[in-house]
């Protein structure tokens, strides 16, 4: 027996366990930048079993820790899809051969936005980062968005005065069509209308982590 051959008997050996086990689950797939949860993204229902760290199901993920790990057919998934059901929405992240496929939590839809250039040679408006003047990179993508320090580090000039937080971004690869390059001094806004600039940008297998500092005016 192959690899390939073994891995789609675990794959089909998962989708049965996750009949018994787990929950409907909508898998949605992002074909563009704008809208991954669009109703056009859904690709199938399949059930999935979401659990922690622990394998032998005694815990779940530990506070602050995104990271959890699904059991699913694989065969019909890939990384970069979203998983949204009972326990929230997911992202998966990898989906390793013969090894548990590893999921991040989301607790926030972002909007990425990008200061577009001068119009005109010469004088020209006001250039800093306003949001008038920003173009979408990234529009309605759920995320991981936890805080990384609190805004009493940096703290300001006046006493009592807080710094600015900052939080830490976990986002899925971009599908293939629409590889846009995250960047540095892109601007971050939440659904509540919270608004960060990035800071730190880092893209690996796994997805996009983005450092992201508040922005204060």
């Amino acid at each position: 027996m192959n690899r390939t051959h073994l891995q789609d008997r675990v794959a089909r050996g998962l989708g049965q366990a996750a009949q018994r086990i787990g929950d409907p689950y909508d898998v949605f797939r992002p074909k563009s930048a704008f809208s991954p949860l669009s109703p056009d993204n859904r690709i199938l229902r399949l059930p999935v079993a979401i659990h922690g760290e622990d394998k032998d199901w005694h815990r779940g993920a530990r506070y602050g820790q995104p990271l959890w790990f699904a059991v699913l057919d694989t065969g019909y998934t890939q990384p970069g899809d979203y998983l949204t059901g009972p326990d929230g929405i997911f992202f998966i992240a990898s989906q390793p051969a013969l090894l548990p496929t590893v999921c991040v939590q989301t607790n926030s839809t972002i909007t990425l936005s990008r200061a577009e250039g001068a119009n005109t040679i010469g004088v020209n408006a006001y250039g800093g980062v306003e949001m008038p003047n920003q173009g979408p990179v990234l529009v309605d993508w759920p995320a991981s968005m936890l805080v990384e320090a609190s805004g009493s580090r940096n703290a300001g000039a006046l006493p009592g005065e807080p710094g600015p937080a900052s939080w830490t971004i976990l986002l899925p690869a971009l599908p293939a069509a629409e590889m846009t390059d995250l960047r540095a001094d892109d601007l971050v806004r939440d659904a509540t209308g919270l608004t960060a600039v990035i800071t730190a940008v880092e893209r690996s297998p796994l997805g996009w982590r983005l450092t992201a500092v508040q922005a204060v005016t």
